[in-house]
């Protein structure tokens, strides 16, 4: 990989020529400061899992909530997930695409995760736009994450291991987006060639890393492999044995002098150096790593749902 800065110029962006995903940012911005924030259980929650649904609705997507429960010191709260999915595509072939809705509170968690779900909502329109596709494409902007155990995408496809076996073995992969426009980024594709500490990589997840690699060695842009975070939506997908693929530009972690060649930004400084603080706002995102991930996001998604091959061997129970 030839060292050098984003592709996506900054030059661009001081043009006008923003991000189509920046909208919902600026949406997700002003519900922050009218409620509070967007954690979950909240009425900030709600106001945007209600944008989420408009912007799919008028996609012509047909929109549902999955409401649970979960327990969070010694009290029980009540929150739902957003599921879309596309009308065409086969049943027993189905792609999953998912990004946390819900932020900590306090916080305008514009990065974390504004940014994954609003790649996410640009990715279904990309999608309502194609004819003819071979799978069925699925998406999810999950409940509950922050809370540490995933509450949202744990109980999504425990409530399938419960009672819809076939349904979860229908899903052919999974895809997580969690922190994509991060202030001094990285361009990570999450690492199937390695082991997580905790579980083996599921069948099928390094056709997943290709699709992002070849998409970004096409255009020139350079990437890094990424330890998988234990602590985001994939995992309860990675314990069923689905196959799992996703993009981060970085949290509070420091970014190396490598990674500052190769992406630029400032070496020894945090990747996101307001994760999970007020300072989450829509003036600390990066517009350049939000359109070069709302790109790739879109193409995979395309790709997976008009591709019956790339992942015809990926999983195997």
């Amino acid at each position: 990989m030839k060292p050098s800065r984003l592709v996506r110029s900054r030059l661009a962006v001081s043009r006008g020529e923003v991000p189509a995903a920046y909208q919902h940012l600026e949406r997700f911005q002003a519900l922050a400061e009218a409620y509070g924030d967007r954690a979950a259980g909240t009425s900030g929650y709600e106001a945007a899992a209600q944008y989420v649904g408009q912007q799919l609705a008028g996609a012509g997507y047909q929109v549902r909530r999955q409401y649970f429960t979960f327990k969070h010191r010694g009290k029980w709260l009540e929150t739902f997930n957003v599921l879309a999915e596309t009308d065409a595509g086969s049943a027993d072939s189905v792609i999953m695409l998912g990004a946390h809705l819900d932020g900590v509170p306090g916080c305008p968690a514009i990065n974390d995760n504004g940014s994954g779900s609003a790649a996410l909502i640009e990715a279904a329109k990309a999608i309502s736009r194609l004819e003819g596709i071979g799978n069925t494409v699925r998406f999810a902007w999950w409940g509950a994450e922050e809370y540490k155990k995933e509450y949202g995408s744990r109980h999504y496809v425990r409530d399938l291991l419960e009672h819809d076996r076939r349904a979860l073995e229908a899903i052919t992969a999974y895809l997580n987006f969690d922190m994509i426009a991060s202030p001094n980024p990285v361009i990570g594709v999450y690492d199937a060639h390695e082991a997580t500490p905790k579980h083996a990589v599921p069948d099928g997840s390094a056709e997943l890393m290709d699709v992002f690699t070849d998409y970004f060695d096409s255009h020139g842009q350079p990437w890094i492999p990424t330890d998988w975070d234990e602590d985001s939506d994939q995992v309860s997908f990675v314990k069923a044995g689905v196959a799992v693929g996703g993009l981060y530009t970085g949290d509070d972690e420091k970014k190396s002098p490598r990674q500052a060649r190769l992406f630029g930004g400032t070496a020894k400084r945090p990747c996101d150096p307001n994760y999970h603080r007020p300072g989450d706002d829509l003036h600390n995102v990066d517009l350049d790593a939000l359109g070069l991930m709302t790109g790739a996001i879109t193409h995979a998604a395309t790709r997976l749902a008009q591709d019956h091959g790339v992942l015809t061997q990926a999983r195997r129970r």
